[in-house]
């Protein structure tokens, strides 16, 4: 598509602009640091920075809003291994065992892994961008509401796999993510559902405010009790880098979270979230040490940056090929070529080709350049959140509220964080996993209007879904991936039960 002479001078013209660089490593510190404290996103950083690019060129524009998202995204890490709060909504699964390594005194660790599993998800991501975009996005043009669907269905049927070993919990928690998700109008006759008369919710309730909700304010809640508690012991810097033969040993998880984040994300409107949560569940069930997983796996913690750092190249793929983005950061990123005077597609590749050698480019050097940043200043980052807990507090309670806001200028998504949020600390005290929740959540709403969209198509034949083979599989492998996490669920129960039975036996006997 490109020829070879259109390739060398748009690298060399890109990579000899002082001035596309500067601004590319401006916004991927900023992305970084928008990561780093919880309640900024990227999607955030992307909105304030555009006007800001009026005057650039094209490709200097462009670099400069996708450092700050794939920055932004790899951010997210230092919060959700730090203090337990994700950084992004994407970097929720980071937690589940980047802040029990921290516990441990492995934070450094946590944080290296962490950012080599983002170098590595994005570039992997960045290969399957600039050399098959073009295929994989006429595969996606084939899915229809069948197709998404049946993915939805395998996203909710991992529930069981982050069931925190109480299913019948989870299964309540994921039951109130899926309600909260049928929240505004019907996708199909644009009814009125659970609003009580209250506008502002017709559109629905906004995830990300959601997300901040559930996991900012009950850990502020839980540090207010914790008042001379130091939220972040001494960590040692010394050889926190995996070692090339650590990172070697750790290729496969790498490989297989990269490649499931990149075509979550070359799928629109799925997003990083469904991506983490997919591949932390696939690196669990094939990785020989399952049953550390949660309690300070390193895996784990690949599984959720590698994943969700592919997702930005993968988003990136319709985008630039079919105009469409892939999650709501390239949605904003849409806008922000339109107002360069490009418009997405496949007529960007004929009659723009430097302009896309630019701009795949300057992700590249992003992506350099996030991995650098976060290894060379990571106690820079680490002391962003390293401050006494009154000023912790006072500072996440209004970031949050910032982050809640500001995406939609709504008070009322402010007023639905701190209920939300005030419900997940008492729903947190009684042991109820929040992680479910989110689930259903995120991928409640598309479930539902695939569905129900699929149907009426088929103007009410369920076979529809088996009749298509890509669903049909699709279906197959989520009833597999259901029933094999029970099985896995309830053998944990009953060897539980039987390790309690047997300590009771001995006492007695005693």
């Amino acid at each position: 598509m490109f020829t070879y002479d259109v390739v060398v001078s748009s690298i060399a013209a890109t990579i000899s602009d002082p001035f596309t660089l500067l601004m590319v490593f401006v916004g991927t510190f900023m992305g970084l640091t928008f990561g780093t404290l919880p309640g900024l996103t990227a999607t955030m950083g992307i909105a304030l920075m555009i006007p800001l690019t009026y005057s650039f060129s094209q490709v200097a524009a462009i670099g400069m809003l996708f450092g700050i998202y794939v920055g932004g995204i790899a951010g997210g890490a230092v919060a959700s291994i730090l203090i337990n709060i994700p950084g992004t909504p994407n970097a929720l699964v980071t937690t589940f065992d980047g802040y029990p390594m921290a516990q441990q005194g492995r934070a450094a660790e946590a944080m290296g892994w962490a950012a080599i599993a983002s170098f590595l998800g994005s570039l992997i991501s960045w290969v399957v961008l600039v050399f098959f975009s073009s295929y994989l996005a006429q595969v996606c043009v084939s899915f229809s509401s069948p197709e998404y669907a049946a993915l939805a269905l395998l996203g909710l049927s991992i529930v069981a796999s982050i069931s925190e070993k109480n299913a019948m919990k989870s299964f309540i928690m994921l039951g109130l993510g899926l309600i909260i998700s049928m929240i505004g109008q019907d996708p199909i006759y644009g009814a009125s559902r659970f609003t009580f008369g209250q506008t502002q919710l017709l559109g629905g309730l906004p995830s990300t405010a959601l997300i901040i909700g559930l996991f900012s304010i009950p850990q502020v809640l839980n540090t207010c009790t914790e008042v001379n508690k130091q939220r972040i012991g001494k960590i040692s810097y010394k050889n926190f880098v995996p070692s090339p033969k650590k990172i070697w040993k750790a290729r496969m998880p790498i490989l297989l979270s990269s490649i499931i984040g990149t075509v979550i994300g070359i799928i629109p409107a799925v997003g990083g979230s469904a991506a983490t949560f997919m591949a932390y569940d696939q690196v669990k069930r094939f990785s020989k040490d399952s049953d550390t997983f949660g309690k300070g796996n390193y895996k784990g913690i690949i599984a959720s940056e590698a994943s969700n750092n592919a997702v930005c190249g993968g988003a990136a793929v319709p985008l630039f090929t079919l105009g469409i983005p892939g999650d709501s950061v390239t949605a904003v990123l849409l806008g922000g070529l339109m107002i360069q005077g490009l418009q997405p597609g496949p007529k960007l590749y004929t009659e723009n080709p430097s302009f896309v050698i630019g701009a795949f480019t300057t992700i590249f050097i992003a992506t350099v350049f996030m991995v650098v940043i976060q290894l060379g200043a990571i106690k820079f980052f680490v002391r962003l959140l390293d401050v006494p807990n009154c000023y912790l507090v006072s500072g996440i309670i209004p970031i949050s509220l910032i982050g809640a806001f500001a995406l939609r200028n709504n008070y009322m998504d402010v007023v639905l964080m701190l209920g939300i949020g005030i419900l997940a600390y008492f729903l947190r005290r009684g042991k109820f996993p929040v992680a479910p929740c989110v689930l259903g959540i995120v991928l409640g709403t598309m479930f539902e209007r695939e569905m129900r969209i699929a149907i009426r198509m088929s103007s009410g034949d369920w076979s529809t879904f088996f009749t298509r083979p890509v669903s049909c599989v699709i279906i197959i492998a989520a009833v597999l991936f259901f029933c094999y996490s029970m099985f896995c669920s309830i053998r944990t129960v009953i060897l539980d039960y039987k390790t309690v039975e047997n300590e009771l036996v001995a006492a007695s006997e005693e």
